[in-house]
């Protein structure tokens, strides 16, 4: 019988093939597998690594992590993907920039494309991603007695904030019906001067008005002296005989707090404003930011250099000068020291009887019980004032003053409220218990609007930011807490160019893109 030759070698060859290709397939999946590993591994580092170039004076200074991101040729997003794309390429592909060898890779892998697709900037949400990190950074720096301590002082100066609202209504409401009082004391007065019917009872009346003409001129009215001192400057009031005033001056313009910003669109956790995480931030600006009774820069931390000397003052004014953020503020410290000052009057039968006595004598006795009534008001709004003028040049001394005064507290008695300006000067040395002027600031700080306070800070670490060398170019809105991104990566065939040889096919190798997401705080 006739046998072709050969038939067991065609056969082990196809079978042989079949093996190969199997062989070359399982060893390509594993080696995809590997690459792939390797890609993800080199995406982490890159996008690590990027993070990595925090701005350090920052750090330093203000116990931020932020990654500047600002370029005047490039926009975030680019800035982002060209230092990603450095960082992944040497970490892929070890000959990377590297003079070609002889050496083979066994995962030769190209990097197509980087992408940051979204990132979160501290300026985003009106500044609440500055605002997470600080409390966050903070936590565990900040004892809770003294979180404790904080929130009552807050309380406290809510309570005052109102108390000054109604001491403004009060003391309008008083204003009108002591206008209303003297004109209605005037008209009483002609209409008794035409119902003199005879000479003696013209002669008795001519008496009276004698009397009360002399008491008159025997007691004076204070509220003509404290017209006079509110007219005047607020801050020669209340800051001791010599102190000079800072005449430093920014430009708001622009500002973080007023230009248009730079946004991110990366959604990011951040931490709710409950008295905890405000106590934390308060404690947090005390520690890096001056005010007006800092002597000599006492605070921790900050900038070595500083573009207004009242910055506390700052973020609660808002203004463009010294000058103008400390009287600001001061005007708000004397408007709750009011409030709080009119309550204890209020409370105190004893006070408001002196009050109502010297009503008495400066309209005397034909007066209308009305027109003494509303002097008597006006008075003790007018004692008020003098006694909170004198608080808040002890709290500028470096004295404290409790939020509300027992009749014990008092400082000012009613018959020198006409020498207010010199009983002033009784209250340069200070002392006192209560809460000090700092405290004050920080009830004044809380109060404010969340946004426009953590945009102020802002302002601040941008404008001492670009005091100093090095950082002339510096924008808080290009300062990057998070970013998530992409790359693309392809994967040369190795294994599988055999069977593909043989079988005349192509092969393309294998393409996958890894995300990720990375940043300051993140967990």
């Amino acid at each position: 019988m006739y046998r072709n030759k050969g038939t067991i070698t065609v056969f082990l060859s196809l079978i042989s093939m079949l093996f190969l290709s199997l062989f070359c397939t399982m060893a390509e999946s594993v080696r995809v597998q590997a690459a792939r590993f390797q890609a993800a591994a080199a995406f982490d580092m890159g996008l690590f690594s990027i993070f990595g170039e925090y701005d350090r004076v920052l750090l330093e200074e203000y116990d931020l992590w932020f990654l500047d991101g600002s370029s005047e040729e490039q926009k975030i997003r680019e800035v982002l993907e060209t230092k990603m794309e450095k960082y992944i390429q040497p970490n892929i592909n070890p000959r990377y920039n590297l003079a070609a060898g002889r050496s083979w890779d066994v995962f030769p892998t190209e990097l197509d494309r980087c992408t940051v697709d979204k990132y979160a900037l501290a300026t985003d949400h009106g500044g609440q991603v500055f605002y997470s990190q600080a409390v966050e950074n903070q936590k565990e720096l900040f004892v809770g007695e003294a979180a404790s301590a904080l929130r009552k002082n807050i309380k406290q100066m809510e309570e005052g904030n109102q108390k000054g609202e109604e001491y403004q209504n009060e003391e309008q409401k008083a204003d009108e019906e002591y206008q209303r009082a003297q004109a209605a004391q005037m008209e009483e007065k002609k209409r008794q001067e035409s119902e003199k019917e005879n000479a003696e009872k013209q002669e008795e009346s001519d008496t009276d008005i004698k009397e009360t003409e002399a008491v008159q001129a025997k007691v004076e009215n204070p509220l003509d002296q404290i017209k006079k001192i509110k007219s005047m400057g607020i801050l020669g009031l209340v800051l001791k005989d010599g102190t000079v005033v800072s005449d430093k001056t920014i430009e708001r313009k622009d500002l973080p707090s007023e230009r248009n910003l730079q946004k991110g669109s990366l959604l990011v956790d951040e931490i709710s404003a409950d008295p905890v995480s405000e106590a934390i931030f308060l404690n947090y600006l005390q520690k890096h930011f001056q005010c007006a009774v800092d002597e000599g820069g006492k605070h921790q931390k900050g900038s070595k250099e500083h573009s207004l000397s009242y910055e506390l003052e700052y973020i609660i004014g808002g203004q463009k000068s010294d000058r103008e953020n400390l009287k600001k503020t001061v005007n708000r410290i004397l408007l709750i020291r009011e409030g709080m000052n009119y309550a204890t009057l209020a409370k105190s039968a004893k006070m408001r009887g002196e009050a109502m006595a010297l009503a008495a004598a400066i309209t005397g006795a034909a007066a209308l019980p009305e027109f003494a009534g509303a002097l008597q008001k006006l008075l003790m709004l007018a004692w008020a004032y003098g006694e909170s003028l004198l608080d808040v040049r002890t709290l500028l001394a470096k004295g404290k003053v409790p939020m509300l005064k027992a009749e014990t507290e008092w400082k000012l008695p009613l018959e020198k409220l006409g020498m207010l300006a010199e009983v002033l000067k009784e209250c340069d040395a200070g002392g006192g218990n209560g809460q000090s002027y700092e405290d004050y600031l920080s009830g004044l700080l809380i109060l404010g609007k969340k946004q426009q306070r953590n945009l102020r800070v802002l302002d601040l670490i941008e404008c001492n930011r670009r005091m100093e060398k090095g950082g002339e170019t510096f924008r808080v809105d290009a300062l990057v807490a998070q970013a998530e991104a992409s790359a693309d990566f392809e994967l040369a065939p190795v294994f599988l160019r055999v069977p593909a040889v043989w079988m005349h096919v192509r092969n393309q190798g294998t393409a996958y893109t890894i995300k990720g997401q990375y940043g300051y705080g993140q967990p």
